[in-house]
């Protein structure tokens, strides 16, 4: 009965300690797909990583961006390949999403973060004949931490189960 104890208080330490502890590097995963002007239908994703351990969670933030992959009409982009500093952005704590431009591709374009939540990020370009638009969806990498937290709580689960069927 003592060993069911102690197996409860350190499965409720584990998810009640997780949420006080800050990420620092987050990752993300982004798509999407060109739905207007001459580029339509064309995709692109890509990821992004930033350390979002400055973040106070109130008014407008803008943090600088760690690494950069793109994927657009065969070519590769990275954060070398900005105008300007590649950034992320926060209003209040939410997620709005990634600000980006490239002037030096063949066809520049622009991600362009949302203005009350990543949901009306964007992404624009400036084509030969005319320009179009085409949404961002943004998906957060778990981080393994957060994995190996989760699986560590099914495993001290399954063993109380495991260990309730025996007596």
């Amino acid at each position: 009965m003592i060993f069911k104890q102690i197996l409860v208080a350190v499965a409720l330490g584990l998810t009640i300690a997780a949420p006080a502890a800050q990420a620092a590097i987050q990752i993300w995963n982004f798509n999407g797909t060109v739905d207007s002007g001459e580029l339509l239908g064309q995709t692109y994703s890509g990821n992004f990583s930033f350390d979002d351990a400055a973040l106070t969670g109130s008014a407008d933030e803008w943090l600088g961006v760690s690494s950069l992959t793109l994927s657009f009409m065969g070519n590769a982009y990275t954060e070398v390949d900005a105008v300007a500093p590649a950034e992320i952005g926060y209003l209040d704590g939410r997620f709005l999403g990634l600000s980006y431009s490239v002037d030096a591709a063949a066809t520049p374009f622009s991600f362009i973060a949302g203005t009350l939540d990543a949901s009306d990020a964007f992404f624009a370009y400036d084509g030969m004949t005319a320009g179009g638009t085409g949404d961002v969806i943004y998906a957060p990498v778990p981080e393994p931490r957060d994995w190996m937290l989760m699986l560590s709580g099914l495993g001290l689960v399954g063993f109380m189960a495991a260990r309730h069927r025996k007596i």
